[in-house]
């Protein structure tokens, strides 16, 4: 078993919460353990990380390749949607000393996804999509049930998607045809201007059906707001964002917390990947990390 994500910002992010030894912290998405395994080699004994993820393959992965890390007492590891981490937290202390959220899709998702058609690369995959198997709808059925308005809405609000309504309507008029991420890729090209395809245009789509099954941007509200709620004064909350949907529910809800006393905004604007980490790593180029720090009694 090898590992092949490589954590975003890794330095960046694990500077940005300010490690204490004997603290609390929380890694709201453990993918390929990247990020949680640097947090806690800053620990002590007393302290406690929780990592969370609603993907059952990463946490196998994690406790495979980190199998001795993975049964120290002060790593805990659950599967669960971050929006519920004040409930996996107040199991272990009331409160927190600092939260990631690292909001991309793993390498691992996307390169070994299961048979669960993540990437639009791999053609002979099911249009599933979904993070936890355990949820009912997948993306297939999302194009088969809804309607064209509504698919044409959900390309056109979460994958901004300039060609919605043509991509939309294709979908439901040969619906019979759809069964694979190649199916509906290659609907996709037919449908797209030829001037639009220097990159695989089914990208958007692709999202848009992943946010949408996974329920991701109502997940991410729910989750700034928990954590916001359960960190300790002083406690951080950084975030890393891909895509301009996310990171706009970010920004807005930590300048909330700015404007309102509550907390404040540890960097001017954003971090964002070094020349040298985009070289190395090109799928960290969209990267954003943000990090608020809360303060009590405004």
């Amino acid at each position: 078993m090898h590992k092949i994500h490589i954590p975003v910002l890794l330095r960046e992010s694990i500077d940005s919460l300010a490690i204490k030894p004997n603290g609390f912290y929380i890694d709201c998405t453990l993918g390929d353990g990247g990020h949680s395994i640097e947090i806690l080699r800053k620990l002590s004994p007393e302290g406690v990380l929780l990592s969370i993820d609603r993907d059952q393959n990463a946490i196998d992965f994690v406790k495979s390749f980190y199998n001795e890390e993975s049964k120290q007492d002060n790593w805990k590891i659950v599967k669960a949607n971050f929006k519920e981490l004040d409930y996996y937290a107040k199991e272990i202390r009331n409160s927190a000393d600092g939260v990631l959220m690292d909001l991309g899709l793993s390498s691992r998702q996307l390169e070994e996804s299961h048979n669960r058609g993540f990437s639009y690369l791999e053609e002979k995959e099911p249009l599933d999509m979904r993070m936890d198997m355990e949820l009912g709808v997948t993306a297939k059925d999302l194009i088969n049930v809804l309607p064209e308005k509504e698919l044409y809405q959900i390309f056109k609000i979460y994958g901004e998607e300039k060609y919605s309504y043509q991509i939309a309507k294709a979908i439901k008029r040969n619906i019979s045809d759809i069964n694979t991420v190649g199916d509906l890729t290659r609907l996709i090209y037919k449908v797209m201007p030829a001037v639009n395809l220097h990159k695989n245009p089914s990208r958007r789509v692709f999202q848009a059906l992943r946010i949408v099954v996974n329920d991701e941007l109502n997940s991410l509200k729910e989750g700034l707001d928990n954590s916001f709620k359960i960190l300790n004064n002083g406690g951080r909350l950084s975030v890393i964002s891909f895509h301009s949907l996310e990171d706009r529910i970010v920004k807005q809800f930590f300048l909330e917390k700015s404007r309102s006393g509550e907390g404040e905004l540890l960097f001017k604007n954003h971090i964002a990947p070094t020349d040298e980490e985009e070289k190395q790593n090109p799928r960290s180029a969209s990267a954003k990390l943000r990090t608020l720090t809360k303060h009590d009694n405004p």
